[in-house]
């Protein structure tokens, strides 16, 4: 059973979560790096091998985030991209063998282009001005690169947590 002091502390996190989000919908200059940072946080809890706290937090964070953001496009950036990743990358590291997983992250971040690709066909995502105007090979080696440098900052905030945090059960 759990403490008090941790479903607090994973209520707050989540708390945290929905407030980064609504800061992404409501103020345009945040956008997705409040996608970014509240992905951060699920990931918080899954460094100290606490994977259904973090999943609670993901989940409860998803969930308000759908009934109270005013722009459901960033609910649903942290819905399939920076709110379950966290959970993506600590299964992937698990492997314990780093070429393969890389493999392994570059096929979930094509997995997700593809679904990016078929959000953007459908409307719910526009690309803006000058991207909307490149080819297809350059549009894919910007995700990718954009991917790479996400998962490596990623990794260096969690280890900066815990750093921080360590004293946090």
């Amino acid at each position: 059973m759990k403490s008090s002091a941790q479903i607090a502390y994973e209520g707050l996190l989540t708390a945290l979560s929905v407030v980064l989000l609504w800061l992404a919908a409501a103020v345009p200059a945040i956008g997705f790096g409040g996608c970014i940072c509240a992905g951060v946080l699920p990931a918080v809890m899954l460094s100290k091998r606490k994977v259904r706290a973090g999943a609670i937090i993901y989940t409860s964070t998803m969930v308000l985030a759908f009934i109270l953001l005013p722009n459901k496009r960033y609910a649903v950036a942290y819905a399939l991209f920076f709110g379950i990743y966290p959970f993506i990358k600590y299964a992937i590291e698990r492997l314990n063998n780093l070429p393969l997983e890389w493999v392994c992250k570059l096929i979930y971040g094509a997995i997700t282009l593809v679904i990016l690709y078929f959000i953007i066909k459908l409307g719910f995502f526009m690309l803006g001005g000058r991207l909307s105007n490149q080819p297809i090979f350059i549009l894919v080696a910007l995700f990718f690169m954009a991917f790479i440098f996400y998962d490596i900052a990623f990794s260096k905030i969690i280890a900066l947590f815990n750093v921080f945090f360590r004293y946090v059960k």
